[in-house]
């Protein structure tokens, strides 16, 4: 048996009120329709819940969705950001790529630099080590002692030069005195040391003058022999750079050479080829 409800509304003229009942009634014909009146502040406060319910739902709801759509938003705009900073990102890495490929390509042309210059440098200093051999042509040398210095003598060719064995400054031309007696080369000592009858007392072997240069590195190099001088006290020398001319009669030319203060054999440190 089902059960229905009709919502009847009858009209009372003599109250002039208008009366709501709800009867329930069945599909059964046998069964008796059963009248239910309610009364209407019942539907009113049902009708005013209802909206109310319905009103508080929607509100709710819908504040719901502003939340969500802001929150929504909220990710879309950070999403945004965190997309844009990547980019930025990429770039930035794409810089350091870049500078660092630069700041390789500069160190490795610092250090080719450095290499060039290290080079040169030795290339300078090299030019102030007296290794080179102190005639233009070929001589016969042979080793000896002035007092305990060692000292080379070397016997060149008429036409000859003496020449400077490194660059360097002439710091002093110093002229023996030629003996009154007979003219020949009195025996006098090497520059900075004074005639004094010490255990010091060094000769020059009987050469006429004598040139010393200072190579600026701690060598000095001497050179002996009879005749003048082609350069002066003071001049700037390079290797090469002629300090005298061999003549006829005068072809041997003494050689000494001090490193730090101390004679030391020439023959270490010359370069002799050929």
């Amino acid at each position: 048996m089902a059960s229905r409800f009709v919502y009847v509304l009858k009209d009372s003229k003599h109250r002039k009120k208008i009366r709501r009942q709800m009867i329930v009634a069945s599909d059964d014909v046998n069964e008796r329709i059963k009248p239910i009146r309610i009364h209407k502040g019942f539907i009113y406060a049902g009708t005013l819940i209802i909206c109310t319910v319905l009103g508080v739902s929607v509100g709710y709801f819908a504040n719901e969705a502003g939340i969500i759509k802001r929150y929504t938003d909220g990710i879309n705009v950070r999403n945004e950001r965190i997309a844009t900073l990547e980019g930025d990102i990429a770039k930035l890495n794409d810089t350091i790529t870049s500078k660092d490929s630069e700041i390789m390509m500069l160190s490795q042309t610092v250090n080719a630099k450095s290499e060039e210059l290290a080079e040169l440098t030795a290339q300078v200093e090299s030019m102030y080590i007296p290794t080179g051999f102190p005639l233009s042509g070929s001589a016969s040398m042979h080793m000896t002692f002035d007092g305990d210095i060692p000292v080379i003598i070397f016997t060149g060719s008429e036409g000859d030069y003496c020449k400077a064995t490194a660059s360097g400054t002439v710091i002093e031309i110093r002229t023996n005195p030629k003996s009154e007696d007979d003219g020949s080369i009195a025996e006098y000592y090497v520059a900075g040391e004074e005639v004094d009858g010490s255990d010091k007392e060094v000769k020059d072997l009987g050469y006429y003058t004598v040139i010393t240069i200072d190579h600026g590195n701690g060598y000095l190099t001497i050179y002996m022999n009879d005749g003048d001088p082609m350069v002066s006290e003071g001049d700037t020398v390079s290797a090469g750079n002629t300090l005298y001319n061999l003549k006829s009669g005068n072809t041997s030319l003494g050689y000494k050479m001090i490193y730090e203060g101390n004679y030391i054999n020439p023959d270490e440190v010359m370069i002799i080829s050929g």
